[in-house]
């Protein structure tokens, strides 16, 4: 690489030795000290080689001797370089500027990404940011990394860990949540296990306590199924923290409604699009009024910075919003699919209230009305329904 920046500071010219011996041309250089390489005949009698542009001159002299023709193919570098570059002053400024411009861009946070949050919002974060210094148009070589995680935490309780990678312009934040911590059970305070909800025993097991119920029994919510005191006859009662599995048959009749007409957009003509250049915190309108005259619209904003990758990224973009205006419609809705989704809706639901349960049978009915459509769920299940509870 240094070599080649070298012959491009010195020049470089390409020359075509043409003649009955066009190799004695480069005993010539050698006996002369002029440098060369890249030296290739081309065809019967004749060679291509460089030499830098300083030596050009004399190896020109030699042109016409002992019948050796000398052509000039091309010169790079060295003095060519430096007319272009006059000649071009104002573009190299210009590219000398931009670069510069570059660089002192880098030192400013213009983008931020946002990782691992999944509970807590990303707009509320970017607030907490804003507020802890970090924001766009941020100068970061003078921000405490520590301190913004510090404040940050302080903030917001509900995140246990934050880290803050800067990367040229881009500053990356990286969440870790904080996990409830689980309910610490005392396993040696008394409890029965009561039902969570009524059914028919179907299986029993149980590891600590006195069953209160038997195989086939029926029960019903908050009914004891295993007692926490267990009767001695040698001696007196012992009390235990009871621990079983109860299996049981359970029914369930879910029902959900939809009305039989919806409102719908229906698009108008009128659309507009507004346009602004933003550079830095600064934005420009390219519009008179910023205010809507449709009285119903959808807005679509899209902003984009202008960005190399994740290289770096410039404090200039630009700012598009797009309003379509529209007005509703009422109209029946398309029962089919209306059926389907509620039937989807109420075994997501049904699957949420057995946990891990399983589903033996289900049925559904469907029942129109004036204006609603109602799609109902019976469902016989079998599931654990033993639940923990403090002993009186």
């Amino acid at each position: 690489m240094m070599k080649r920046l070298y012959d491009i500071a010195r020049g470089v010219v390409r020359v075509e030795v043409s003649g009955a011996e066009p190799e004695s041309i480069l005993n010539f250089c050698a006996e002369s000290g002029i440098e060369f390489w890249d030296a290739d005949p081309c065809e019967d009698y004749s060679l291509h080689l460089s030499i830098h542009a300083a030596d050009y001159p004399a190896l020109r002299d030699r042109n016409g001797k002992n019948g050796i023709e000398i052509t000039l193919l091309r010169e790079t570098g060295g003095k060519k370089f430096i007319a272009v570059a006059r000649a071009r002053a104002v573009l190299l400024s210009l590219m000398l500027a931009g670069l510069a411009a570059i660089a002192a861009s880098s030192l400013f946070i213009w983008r931020i990404d946002i990782e691992g949050n999944d509970t807590v919002s990303s707009t509320r974060l970017m607030r907490a940011l804003e507020e802890c210094g970090v924001g766009y148009g941020t100068f970061w070589p003078a921000m405490s990394s520590d301190r913004v995680k510090d404040d940050i935490l302080t903030q917001m309780p509900d995140i246990a860990w934050l880290s803050v990678n800067i990367r040229s312009s881009c500053a990356h934040i990286v969440v870790h949540e904080r996990v409830d911590k689980p309910e610490i059970v005392n396993e040696k305070s008394p409890c029965d296990i009561v039902a969570a909800k009524g059914g028919v025993i179907k299986k029993l097991s149980v590891l600590e306590g006195e069953a209160a119920v038997a195989v086939g029994d029926t029960v019903a919510k908050g009914d004891v199924l295993v007692r926490a005191v267990m009767s001695s006859e040698t001696g007196d009662d012992r009390f235990v923290h009871s621990m079983a599995q109860v299996q049981a048959d359970t029914w369930y009749e879910i029902s959900a409604q939809v009305p039989l007409t919806e409102q719908v957009k229906v698009k108008k003509e009128g659309t507009s699009t507004q346009f602004s250049l933003i550079i830095g915190k600064k934005r420009i309108n390219f519009f008179n009024d910023s205010r809507n005259n449709y009285t119903s619209c959808d807005k679509i904003n899209k902003l984009r910075y202008i960005s190399l990758g994740d290289v770096f990224t410039l404090p200039v973009g630009y700012a598009v919003q797009k309003s379509h205006s529209y007005e509703t419609q009422e109209r029946a809705i398309d029962e089919k699919k209306a059926i389907l989704r509620l039937k989807a809706d109420l075994e997501a639901e049904l699957k949420s209230k057995i946990g891990n349960g399983e589903i033996v049978s289900q049925e559904y009915s469907v029942s129109k009305g004036e204006s609603v459509l109602t799609v109902t769920l019976r469902a016989q299940c079998t599931e654990n329904i033993a639940k923990e509870s403090a002993y009186d």
